[in-house]
């Protein structure tokens, strides 16, 4: 397929490309092949180079360095957190746990599963706009609760939940209860477009993604809060405090830290320049195809580069398949559950039809998307949506 004009990536909630500055530094530490764990001196560089890109993770998200733990990436962070916390717990007693029903699959799934293990779960419920009450949050905090986890951007209809409130909430049940309720947030998809200072938000965990912030896949960390007790997935080598055995993968971290660093300094401007834009597709979209909808939360409630769908008479695979052909990438839900038949269970908590649900497409801009790009989405979805509405 040869398209006239360059595609334009609308799928930046599922994978970015590599930063300018990422892949250069990704390209420098290849040739850094010691183990950072020997004693020799190709070790202590790769040593040095290890530590120094903890230092930068840490000084991006106002943490200390010993509290960051480089991992695979988003998955294995939120696993690590939920399981690192919880099993240890659940030998010893009744453990209560609370999330919400519209978080990553990666969260969701971790915690269900410890529920046949004896773990009580409590998944919140969402309004319209995909946000929880803090005041629900409140009455299902109990003396046996010891977990909560709540994502800060989710990746498929952008609400921005209110971290700061619910870190309130939580503390007040601390001391009300007089227990040490860990809190555990998805921060994944932030970093792009929202400060991430730890003491700030008020959390005890935190996960990062490469991949979601112009950084290389297959890398990520997790912020650890002093004090917090966290046992490791599995048994090997105690790298990484003894939390993720295995030797690290030096240029992946080196050039994640410097992702992270450079979307922290730039996330204002960046919030700025791409809500413009994507306000802009949304307005150029609704002049074409009137009756479109937006699923979701509208202004600071939404992340600025996100747009959520549905486009009534037109199946949102299909679209997603022939915005491809007209050099548009888009998906439908989180790359993390396109492999399965059933609906968003995302758009499930907010309540839209099946018919709504299966025209729903979610545009995610880039930092770098432009007036042109916006303008060229609406219409190749607009001509898409002509050609293939109600062919079901």
């Amino acid at each position: 397929m040869i398209w006239k004009q360059k595609r334009i990536y609308a799928d930046a909630a599922a994978a970015t490309p590599l930063s300018p500055r990422a892949r250069r530094e990704l390209i420098r530490l290849l040739d850094l092949y010691g183990n950072p764990s020997a004693l020799h001196e190709e070790a202590l560089m790769a040593k040095r180079a290890l530590e120094e890109a903890r230092e930068m993770v840490a000084e991006a998200v106002g943490a200390h360095a010993d509290e960051i733990v480089f991992t695979s990436g988003g998955t294995e962070g939120n696993v690590l957190a939920i399981e690192g916390v919880l099993r240890p717990l659940l030998k010893s007693g009744v453990v209560h746990a609370i999330t919400t029903s519209i978080e990553h699959s990666s969260v969701l799934e971790p915690l269900r599963a410890l529920k046949d293990e004896g773990l009580q779960l409590t998944e919140l419920p969402v309004n319209s706009a995909g946000r929880i009450s803090t005041d629900e949050l409140q009455e299902a905090i109990t003396p046996e609760t010891a977990f909560i986890s709540i994502q800060c951007i989710n990746s498929e209809i952008g609400t921005v939940q209110a971290i700061k409130d619910i870190a309130k909430v939580i503390r007040q049940a601390r001391k009300t209860f007089g227990t040490s309720i860990v809190f555990h947030c998805d921060a994944s998809q932030a970093p792009l477009w929202k400060t991430i200072r730890v003491d700030s938000l008020g959390v005890d965990l935190l996960t990062l993604d490469g991949q979601k912030i112009l950084g290389p896949k297959g890398v990520g960390a997790l912020y650890v809060r002093r004090g917090t007790l966290l046992e490791a997935l599995y048994k090997g080598g105690g790298q990484e405090r003894g939390l993720r055995s295995g030797t690290e993968n030096v240029p992946l971290v080196g050039a994640f830290a410097v992702a992270l660093s450079d979307a922290q300094k730039n996330e204002d401007a960046a919030h700025k320049h791409i809500a413009k834009i994507r306000n802009l597709l949304l307005t150029e979209i609704l002049k074409r195809l009137p009756d479109a909808v937006l699923n979701g939360a509208v202004g600071d409630e939404r992340a600025p580069n996100n747009l959520h769908i549905s486009i009534p008479g037109l199946d949102g695979q299909m679209a997603v398949i022939a915005l491809s052909r007209e050099g548009v990438a888009a998906s439908t839900r989180s790359a993390c559950d396109t492999n399965v038949e059933h609906p968003s269970h995302v758009l499930v908590a907010l309540g839209l039809s099946q018919a709504h649900m299966q025209s729903a497409i979610r545009l995610t801009l880039l930092p770098g998307a432009t007036m042109h790009d916006a303008r060229r989405i609406a219409k190749a979805l607009a001509e898409v949506a002509q050609r293939y509405r109600n062919m079901a």
